[in-house]
């Protein structure tokens, strides 16, 4: 049997008030809707974003689907990465948009800036923006922690 390969990974996030995580999303990191699916009873099954050229999938927070939002779990140990050409201007949207910061954007030893914002559903994003082309030799020669 041939194995399947992967055509693209699509992050999914549970949150308990999606029309709020919607306005976030697109207020934050420009994200389009392309597809509602509500249950008949009115639980938002899954809502379809575009963000750049990738995919995120938001649903509503349904314990009975074993479907928890990091509000009910007390975090999340998942980090979502959003690369962008001006990830400064992305990082001043996502905190105007409502997240807070866990670490400012700034110069990385690895050529990348980054920071890292929790939305305000729980979530965390880490924003960069590759910088420069730099050899895993540089990388480890100017890492703080030598690695």
């Amino acid at each position: 049997m041939k194995p399947s390969r992967a055509v693209s990974l699509t992050p999914h996030v549970f949150v308990r008030d999606v029309p709020a995580a919607l306005e976030f999303y697109k207020k934050a990191f420009g994200a389009a809707e392309v597809f509602r699916n509500v249950l008949p009873d009115g639980t938002v099954l899954f809502v379809d974003l575009a963000v750049g050229g990738g995919r995120l999938l938001i649903s509503e927070e349904t314990p009975q689907l074993n479907a928890f939002s990091p509000a009910a779990l007390g975090g999340s140990p998942v980090m979502l990465t959003l690369e962008v050409e001006d990830v400064d201007d992305l990082a001043r949207r996502a905190i105007f948009a409502g997240a807070t910061v866990e670490m400012p954007v700034d110069e990385m030893f690895w050529g990348e800036r980054y920071g890292i914002v929790r939305d305000p559903f729980g979530h965390r994003w880490a924003l960069c923006s590759t910088r420069d082309e730099i050899s895993l030799d540089d990388i480890i020669r100017n890492s703080p922690n030598e690695v």
